[in-house]
């Protein structure tokens, strides 16, 4: 890109259709225009690395969940036990 963009400057430059500050402009606008796609790169690469960590987090969360919901299954299944053989009515 930054290549095909001297190119055109040097070919513009040759034909004298372009001043000097002409290209300067152009090559500061280039810059400016390659440094906002960095950024944006780099806050795309952000998002992403949060986004996994989030999904790391509530797969986690899950487990726990399922963990606690079990035991409390398992609690229950013993109180009914607990019910039927000792504190049955006779």
């Amino acid at each position: 890109m930054k290549n095909l963009f001297l190119a055109l400057t040097a070919a513009l430059l040759f034909t004298g259709c372009a001043s000097t500050s002409d290209i300067n402009s152009m090559k500061d606008r280039l810059t400016a225009l390659e440094s906002q796609v960095s950024a944006a790169a780099n806050a795309a690469n952000d998002a992403s690395a949060a986004a996994q960590s989030a999904s790391r987090n509530a797969s986690a969360a899950q487990s726990a969940a399922e963990r606690a919901l079990n035991a409390a299954n398992e609690a229950n299944e013993r109180a009914k036990r607990m019910a039927e053989t000792c504190c049955a009515r006779k």
